[in-house]
């Protein structure tokens, strides 16, 4: 059974959350977050194939890579 996720916010600005994970739920966060799911590993690959090729674009966020 995995353990409940538990983060602490640490600091709020008007842009930012800052949260504090415990590394025995680093896990469940990942899993949460969606960054274990195989569309995000992919582009992930798409995106270090991009870079090495010189073909880069500025983003704010890794929600604009799901968007496309």
């Amino acid at each position: 059974m995995k353990p409940k996720l538990k983060a602490t916010i640490t600091k709020k600005t008007p842009k930012s959350i800052y949260m504090e994970i415990n590394k025995e739920t680093f896990e469940t966060f990942c899993d949460a977050a969606g960054i274990y799911r195989k569309e995000f590993l992919r582009l992930l690959d798409l995106s270090e194939e991009d870079h090495k090729k010189g073909r880069v674009t500025k983003r704010e966020s890794l929600s604009e890579l799901l968007d496309q």
